[in-house]
């Protein structure tokens, strides 16, 4: 939770007080290897921040998965839009690796938000990091070559992108997986 804190405060004054009742709120769960955050038509109920481990964002189609993007340590993860609409989730989120988070459900959220005075403030950093990183991965898939989105991603994640399967990878920045040992093969 400190780390989530020494984030938070970067761009958030927290009083001890608010801190305090924030913690109160604050909830956390270890994850093993393929277990889900969320499955595709459930209601995302919470936000959470990974403390250990990678997730995995993917959309489920008939024929195949499609990774859309990955949970790294001191980021935060939710299916977003589900949490905010209260409507079911499209995308499935899957720890790849065994995982601890600190969340905080939507219930406990609000209670932050009429409670402390720094909550709406907190709420609006949890929206504009969820916005920025959406932001960055569509900006990605219009000016970066595969090879730039995979060297983007290896800059980013090196020790942890190796936790990752191949499959995934691939999918992730639209290519197959034979093309990816082709990348990788000339790196």
């Amino acid at each position: 939770m400190d780390q989530l804190r020494t984030i938070l405060n970067e761009k958030v004054a927290i009083s001890e007080k608010d801190w305090n009742y924030i913690t109160s709120k604050l909830q956390t769960k270890d994850f093993k290897k393929k277990e889900f955050l969320i499955k595709s038509n459930c209601i995302e109920q919470n936000i959470y921040f990974i403390a250990e481990g990678v997730f995995r964002i993917y959309l489920e189609l008939p024929d195949k998965d499609i990774t859309l993007d990955f949970g790294f340590p001191d980021k935060l993860i939710s299916s977003y839009s589900s949490f905010l609409t209260q409507s079911p989730s499209i995308v499935c989120i899957q720890s790849l690796t065994k995982s601890k988070v600190t969340f905080i459900t939507r219930e406990d959220l609000q209670d932050i938000y009429n409670n402390t005075n720094c909550g709406e403030s907190m709420g609006r950093v949890f929206a504009e990091e969820f916005f920025m990183n959406k932001s960055k991965r569509e900006l990605s898939f219009m000016k970066d070559s595969p090879t730039e989105r995979y060297l983007n991603l290896f800059k980013e994640q090196p020790k942890l992108i190796q936790e990752i399967p191949q499959k995934y990878l691939a999918s992730y920045i639209g290519i197959t997986p034979q093309a990816l040992s082709r990348i990788r093969s000339k790196i």
